[in-house]
C-alpha cells in the first residue's frame, strides 16, 4: 500500500510523493483498557521489542511516522539512543522530547483509552522513503498478519484507518499549535519530532 502525500511548503512550493504504508495498524478495544494488563498482554505475544503501543492521535500520517523512523534507524546505527528498547525511543522521538518517561507520558496509553495503534519497526537500513522509495511496501503487508494476532490477543478489533493529523493529537504530544497556522499540520508534527534530536 501506498499514500500520496502532498506537502506546501512555506515557499508556495507543492510537493507529491508516494511513500509506502508504515506498518501501524488502528486498535479499537472493546472495553476501556487497563494499561497494565495491556502491556503484559503485549509483552507476553509480541515477537521482538520491535512491536509497540501508542495513542490515539500521537501518528499524524504516513510521512510523519517515516520521519520519526528514519530518526530511530539514524540514532541506532550510531549507538546514540536514549531509551534501551526500540519501541521507546520510537514513542520518545514522535513526542518531541528527549526524557524518556516524558515521550511515553506523552505517546503512550492511559487507563480508559478505547483507541491505540498498534506499531512495527522495521529494520531496514538502506534509507528513508521520504527521498527515496526503497522500503518494500512488503513492509506493512508483510507484518499484517502478525499484526492482526497480535490484536487479537490484546482484545481489540482492527480498525480500517490510516493516521491523519488532528490538532487534539498534536496537543497530546505537546507539539505547538501555532506552529499549523504557517505550515501545514502534518508539517508541525513533523517539526515538533525535531525536537527530540536537536534540543
Amino acid at each position: 500500500m501506498v499514500a500520496r502525500l502532498d506537502f506546501k511548503w512555506r515557499s508556495g512550493v507543492v510537493m507529491s510523493d508516494m511513500v509506502p504504508w508504515f506498518p501501524v495498524w488502528g486498535i479499537r478495544f472493546k472495553e476501556p483498557i487497563m494499561i497494565h494488563d495491556l502491556l503484559d498482554s503485549l509483552h507476553e505475544w509480541r515477537t521482538s521489542e520491535r512491536w509497540g503501543l501508542i495513542g490515539d492521535g500521537v501518528v499524524a500520517s504516513e510521512n510523519h511516522a517515516w520521519s520519526a523512523w528514519a530518526a530511530l534507524r539514524r540514532l541506532e546505527s550510531h549507538g546514540k539512543t536514549l531509551a534501551r528498547s526500540p519501541e521507546t525511543e520510537f514513542m520518545r522521538i514522535l513526542s518531541g522530547t528527549r526524557q524518556i518517561s516524558e515521550g511515553i507520558k506523552r505517546s503512550g496509553l492511559r487507563d480508559g483509552d478505547s483507541r491505540a495503534w498498534l506499531f512495527y519497526l522495521p529494520e531496514d537500513s538502506r534509507g528513508s522513503p521520504l527521498h527515496e522509495i526503497k522500503i518494500s511496501r512488503e513492509c506493512y503487508n508483510g507484518r499484517n498478519e502478525d499484526a492482526e494476532l497480535l490484536i487479537g490477543h490484546l482484545g481489540g478489533v482492527l480498525v480500517p484507518e490510516r493516521p491523519i493529523p488532528t490538532i487534539s493529537g498534536l496537543r497530546k504530544i505537546k507539539g505547538s499549535v501555532r506552529e499549523s497556522e504557517f505550515v501545514s499540520l502534518e508539517e508541525a508534527f513533523i517539526v515538533h519530532l525535531s525536537n527530540s534530536v536537536i534540543n
